[in-house]
């Protein structure tokens, strides 16, 4: 981490750019409809809303070009999101890197030269995340004992998000953030053996596991 931040300044002192280091907190509505099949039928017996709620913190260092019109982010996510149906306990988490590129929507002063108040940016995010998930059910309904299935998975993922960047100071930034996210064929290795205990010979392992976004960004700039 601390290399990584070091080989940031070096960059944006060397190329002359203007640089900020950024934090952004996010809740997610996220969806998976072929593991919340499974999960409804053979789990909750109903409606539910499985693993629908998440939280997600990234840590960036933007490189600000063409005076903050065009903006290079690399950053790195978290992700945790729990689902709790009486004795079973479902959970997905992440940490991964993500590539941002960030373009301004409007210029930073209007037509009468003055600066704007607030900044809309629209950002493409390509990422790669490790990803690990974890069952935990009882064994059996006699005993208070409990079984893990667990999986790892290295994914790549695409998202979108839209920035309305609001400069509360020389140096301090404040943007609130709307964004997606998806996880293609995103694969939870086993849950369809485990989940339905071997009755499902239809095989809902692979999702499109797709993340909608609201939150906010504090960026501190350092030139």
């Amino acid at each position: 981490m601390k290399q990584l931040l070091l080989l940031c300044f070096i960059f944006s002192f060397g190329f002359n750019a203007s640089a900020q280091l950024g934090i952004t907190t996010a809740s997610t509505r996220n969806q998976s409809t072929e593991w919340q099949v499974v999960t409804e039928n053979f789990v909750v017996h109903k409606k539910s809303d499985f693993l629908k709620y998440g939280t997600v913190g990234i840590i960036d260092y933007a490189f600000l070009l063409r005076n903050g019109d065009i903006r290079i982010r690399p950053a790195f996510e978290f992700f945790l999101a729990n689902s709790l149906y009486q004795e079973h306990f479902f959970r997905v988490n992440s940490l991964g890197m993500q590539g941002n590129f960030e373009f301004a929507l409007l210029s930073a002063k209007d037509k009468s030269d003055k600066k704007r108040a607030i900044r809309p940016f629209l950002q493409f995010s390509p990422g790669i995340s490790y990803l690990n998930f974890k069952y935990e059910y009882p064994k059996d309904d006699i005993t208070d004992d409990f079984m893990e299935q667990k999986s790892h998975r290295l994914a790549p993922n695409l998202g979108a998000n839209l920035f309305f960047e609001v400069k509360l100071t020389p140096l301090l930034t404040v943007a609130p953030m709307a964004g997606f996210r998806i996880y293609p064929k995103l694969n939870w290795k086993d849950f369809t053996e485990t989940v339905s205990k071997g009755m499902l010979t239809t095989n809902y392992d692979k999702t499109n596991w797709k993340q909608y976004q609201l939150g906010v960004r504090f960026g501190l700039s350092f030139k």
